[in-house]
């Protein structure tokens, strides 16, 4: 039989029954719906719990699915059941709350699930589709033991007479910590009766302890001397503040029981029910003190821990500033651990965030706790950051330890926003690769085809050199054609030596052996001129006609001389000169401190038409140092769409990004330069050049098609690549803006994607499912 739904008697909630309470509870939720109807903007909400998360085999448990913060557009939850799982049933109910004047509508969905074997169970992910956006939910855990929990004196033994119809159970483990060393407490509600609506709860006192919040209640059927019970439990974790002996009070709950029956004293005039009141006993913990002689960097940390040390980059410019982070993880007094103190001379230190991450209450599962600090360097050159001074007190062994981290190893440029005077902030990726303005990229389409006109040449020189008109077989053909005039049998006979010599070339002419085999040996005299004709007709097909080897071979250098005038017009080239001394001219300004001159004459070449990635670098550069995170990644994005891997480019790249710009930036070309994909088409036309055999068969067509066909299919990659940099839209925040719709803001630099627009908005998205609204004049569209 199917046991019932336990509820939380940890739970402080008194829902109203009957058909008054449901009344008053409709006439409130129109009220509630008509003075305040749920916000577009509203925050939504999806979780999911068991209402008892142990179950024993065979018993039944229900999986709520609450979706608050929305009132429509909620679609059915999905999840996959594992094998031993079943779904016996399923309801949805609406929850409609208003409090101080603000409407509050959670949809509510249940699925009663029943599980057979004993195990662990993870039920989902749970996926939620609200209003068009999906939501999961990670799996939630099911256990299912084979037997009930025991309690007490277990099976063997009955309960004693006059046991209380519930019992409250406190304990504490271990009984003797150390300071410091976190302890678990658990709270136990046995409840041996029905009760008529859920309890009400004071957890017990924990003076001379610092106590983390408790667990969820979570409830499961136990055996008691041979009778099943219904307890209730709660686990938290304590950290004893001082040394000595520590008490524990008592935790109360007051139970309303359904009685019937005889008349008593405590019931309730109406219901029939009656008050009951149980109480745990104290626990006393015997704290001991630390022992003395702690080492240097010692704050109060007890537990077994594991850290790390480490930065967000290893190397940085001077003017831009460095994340590091200590990382505590493990089992012990975590949230109560201050942040160790750094000190650096070539550094000046901020301090950050701290980020916790604590395990579940009252389990002895791993927690984390994160301290992170900003660093800004204060010289040039190869700088070590020391790590914090760390110690803690391990009660499993007894000792304190320190913390053995190796310093961390950052390289340090020039500032990328330098002083008015001097040229130490030009970049030296700049002196080193100057920029072309015009410069003409590779042609891969004209490699191309000077690779195959250099593979027919080679394969035209090859015909030359085997002289067909002199070759010992062409003598053969000749002898045969002259023995098919012969009639009687030595016609047959020469028939069957000329067949013989056609396979041995590579002819097909297995069909006209049997027919002269069919014919010679028929018992009929048979008319030898019908064969006669076939066998001419396939003996002078068997050799290509006579050439001269001096034709061929001047074919051949004809071939290679216009491959060589292909690979000539395909050839990156060089730009003007004036233009590449203007830039050169530039570059010196930019080194003597005039960064303003020097961008003018920069952005002169790119209006005249010059796209080179290198003078985009530098247009990035100028913006960056003059403040504008958002002009540099624009000009970032600009020069991405000319060659690619150019050093300039990925040097000012990657200092945008650490400025906090190109977030959300996509990569508009794959690594590889127009000079090398010519290359490739270069060597596949020559490869399908020489795979030509004159008179091959089906095989070596395919190959050389195969061949040509990548060749040709190389040369259209740039093309496709240039589409796709403007079929991707990318736009540039100018400045930080909330985008609507989505609860973020958009910070200035970030790259986003342009979808559509309307009068004076567009819509972008920031991410995968992160879309909504901006002012247009929010934006640089990336052109």
């Amino acid at each position: 039989m199917r046991p019932p739904r336990a509820r939380s008697p940890f739970s402080s909630r008194r829902g109203a029954r009957g058909i008054f309470g449901r009344g008053v509870g409709a006439c409130v939720l129109l009220a509630g719906l008509l003075a305040s109807p749920p916000r577009a903007g509203a925050a939504v909400e999806v979780r999911a719990a068991f209402d008892r998360s142990r179950i024993t085999a065979g018993e039944s448990t229900t999986l709520e699915v609450v979706v608050s913060g929305v009132s429509g557009g909620i679609a059915e939850p999905t999840f996959d059941l594992p094998a031993g799982v079943e779904l016996l049933g399923t309801a949805r109910a609406q929850n409609f709350s208003f409090v101080n004047g603000r409407t509050s509508l959670e949809t509510v969905f249940r699925y009663e699930l029943s599980a057979g074997p004993a195990g662990a169970y993870a039920i989902g992910p749970v996926r939620v589709r609200v209003g068009g956006k999906l939501y999961e939910i990670p799996p939630v855990a099911l256990a299912v033991e084979s037997s009930a929990p025991q309690l007490g004196a277990g099976r063997s033994r009955e309960v004693p007479r006059g046991t209380p119809p519930a019992s409250l159970e406190v304990d504490v483990q271990p009984r003797d910590p150390w300071v410091g060393q976190p302890i678990a407490l658990r709270v136990r509600l046995v409840q041996r009766q029905a009760l008529a609506e859920d309890p009400q709860y004071q957890p017990p006192s924990t003076s001379g302890f610092w106590a983390e919040p408790p667990s969820r209640p979570e409830s499961y059927y136990a055996d008691e001397g041979g009778r099943r019970v219904l307890v209730t439990e709660t686990r938290a974790r304590l950290h004893p503040l001082a040394a000595g002996v520590a008490t524990i009070g008592p935790a109360l709950a007051e139970l309303t029981l359904a009685s019937g029956g005889a008349f008593d004293p405590f019931a309730w005039p109406v219901s029939g029910r009656r008050r009951f009141e149980v109480r745990s006993q104290p626990v006393q913990v015997r704290v001991r003190p630390l022992p003395d002689g702690a080492p240097p960097g010692f704050d109060g940390a007890v537990g077994g821990f594991r850290l790390s040390w480490s930065a967000d980059r290893n190397h940085t410019a001077q003017d831009v500033p460095v994340t590091v982070e200590l990382d505590l993880r493990g089992v012990g007094n975590l949230p109560m651990i201050h942040t160790p103190p750094l000190e650096s001379d070539d550094f000046e230190v901020f301090g950050g965030p701290v980020d916790d991450s604590l395990s579940v209450a009252g389990s002895d599962a791993p927690s984390r706790r994160s301290f992170r600090w900003t660093l800004l360097p204060r010289r040039t050159g190869r700088v070590e950051i020391p790590p914090p001074s760390f110690a803690w007190f391990d009660p499993g062994a007894g000792i304190y330890r320190r913390a053995q981290l190796p310093a961390l190893a950052i390289e340090v440029t020039a500032p990328l926003v330098a002083g008015g005077g001097g040229g130490e902030g030009f970049p030296a990726v700049f002196l080193e690769h100057p920029v072309d303005p015009f410069a003409r990229r590779a042609r891969p389409l004209a490699w191309a085809i000077a690779g195959l006109l250099a593979g027919a040449a080679a394969a035209l020189w090859r015909e030359a050199a085997r002289k067909p008109g002199d070759t010992a077989e062409r003598a053969r053909q000749s002898e045969y054609l002259r023995a098919a005039r012969l009639s009687g049998p030595d016609f047959w006979r020469a028939a069957a030596e000329a067949v013989t010599w056609l396979e041995s070339t590579g002819s097909p002419v297995a069909e006209l052996r049997r027919d002269i085999a069919a014919a010679r040996y028929s018992a009929s005299r048979a008319d030898p001129e019908a064969l006669r004709e076939r066998l001419v007709e396939t003996l002078k097909r068997a050799l290509p006609p006579s050439r001269g080897a001096v034709p061929l071979r001047v074919l051949a250098v004809v071939a290679a001389l216009l491959g060589c005038l292909a690979v000539a017009l395909g050839a990156p080239r060089w730009g003007t000169a004036r233009a590449a001394l203007a830039a050169r001219a530039a570059d010196e300004r930019a080194q003597g401190g005039d960064v303003t001159g020097a961008r003018a004459a920069w952005l002169a070449l790119w209006q005249e038409g010059a796209r080179a990635p290198g003078l985009a670098a530098r247009l990035a550069w100028a913006e960056q140092r003059g403040g504008s995170i958002a002009g540099a990644a624009l000009w970032v994005l600009r020069g991405q769409r000319g060659d690619a891997r150019d050093p300039a480019l990925a040097w000012t790249w990657e200092r945008v990004r650490e400025s906090g710009g190109l977030t959300g930036a996509a990569r508009a070309r794959w690594p590889i330069r127009s000079v090398e994909w010519a290359a490739a088409a270069l060597l596949l036309g020559v490869l399908a050049g020489l795979a030509y055999r004159p008179g091959g068969g089906r095989p070596e067509r395919a190959r050389v098609a195969l061949l040509a066909g990548l060749a040709l299919a190389v040369t259209a990659i740039g093309p496709l690549e240039d589409w796709r940099a403007q079929r991707l839209a990318q736009a540039v925040v100018r400045s930080g803006v909330p985008l609507e719709g989505a609860g973020l803001e958009l910070s200035p630099g970030q790259v986003v994607r342009v979808r559509t627009r309307e009068a004076g908005r567009v819509r972008v998205s920031a991410g995968r499912d992160i879309a909504g609204w901006v002012p247009s004049s929010a934006l640089e569209v990336v052109d």
